[in-house]
């Protein structure tokens, strides 16, 4: 297995980063399965909570942890080993042109932050299954 890479780093205007991670790996012969992995790591912090969330920071943190990491794969199978490079390239121009609308916004890490607690909350409050004997 190959190991991941760091392909490249963009900051965006909402102050988090973007990073694209090569997670490619050889399938058969020169033929290669190419993932490449969007990822935003984004604190759990003050700042990134959004305004109206009627929950402490404290109580988030403790939920979801210091950082919660965003991430989206784009992958192409059996491409040749000579296009792994334009084929991570052309995926990550793709990828980058949702960066500014989305990933950029001001309020994706607050609205992220809010999605995962109200998952976390959903998972908390399911009662526990019993196994009937």
């Amino acid at each position: 297995m190959e190991p991941e890479k760091l392909f490249s780093r963009h900051p965006l205007a909402n102050g988090l980063t973007l990073e694209f991670w090569d997670l490619s790996r050889s399938i058969l012969g020169d033929r290669w399965q190419v993932v490449l992995e969007a990822r935003i790591v984004i604190p759990v912090s003050a700042a990134n909570l959004p305004p109206d969330l009627p929950v402490e920071e404290g109580e988030i943190r403790r939920a979801l942890g210091p950082e919660i990491v965003f991430s989206q794969r784009d992958e192409r199978t059996f491409i040749p080993a000579g296009e792994l490079l334009e084929t991570l390239t052309e995926m990550e121009t793709r990828l980058l042109t949702l960066a500014a609308a989305y990933f950029g916004h001001p309020e994706f890490a607050g609205r992220l932050i809010r999605k995962r607690y109200a998952e976390y909350r959903q998972r908390q409050s399911r009662p526990t299954q019993q196994i009937q004997q």
